[in-house]
């Protein structure tokens, strides 16, 4: 009998330093297909065809500023700050464990620095737009998103492999 997965511990490292214990919480990249739909002559119904990816962006949450992350605010180079988060889930029908890593590059935009009360841990949150994305599960590879170096990756299938040799890359 299967049961869900528990995120049992996690670590988030930005641009390699580690803030096991201070980060309270990540709001992971959603990954979605932009679409069209597209109804022709004489067509039952739409279809939606494939435009691009949707933008990428994560969220991070601490208990109050941090140095190392406001360096990179509003950097000039689109993929200025490395971000990985490490998870531990476990599955206790099986008693088993899966290792989740996501690696992201893009620059720090937003930070929302929430409410201030004295003798309360604080909610500092910090918006990211992403132009590279890797999510590793259990040492595969299973999907890999660069934006400006045109790489698509879903479980080892380069989606535009085909149409980088079409224009010459």
């Amino acid at each position: 009998m299967a049961l869900p997965r528990t995120l049992r511990m996690f670590n988030v490292f930005v641009d390699g330093v580690s803030f096991v214990d201070q980060a309270l919480e990540l709001k992971l990249p959603k990954i979605a297909m932009k679409t069209e739909e597209y109804t022709g002559a004489g067509m039952l119904g739409p279809v939606k065809l494939l435009k691009a990816i949707e933008a990428l962006e994560i969220e991070h949450t601490y208990n109050g500023p941090i140095k190392e992350i406001v360096a990179g605010f509003g950097a000039e180079k689109h993929d200025a700050s490395l971000l990985r988060f490490m998870g531990s889930y476990s599955e206790e029908g099986s008693g088993t464990d899966q290792a989740v890593e996501i690696t992201v590059r893009g620059r720090h935009n937003e930070f929302d620095q929430g409410d201030a009360k004295a003798g309360e841990n604080g909610n500092w949150k910090v918006k990211s737009d992403l132009t590279y994305y890797k999510q590793t599960v259990n040492g595969e590879v299973w999907l890999e998103i660069d934006v400006v170096h045109k790489i698509f990756i879903v479980m080892g299938v380069d989606r535009l492999a085909a149409h980088r040799k079409n224009i010459g890359l």
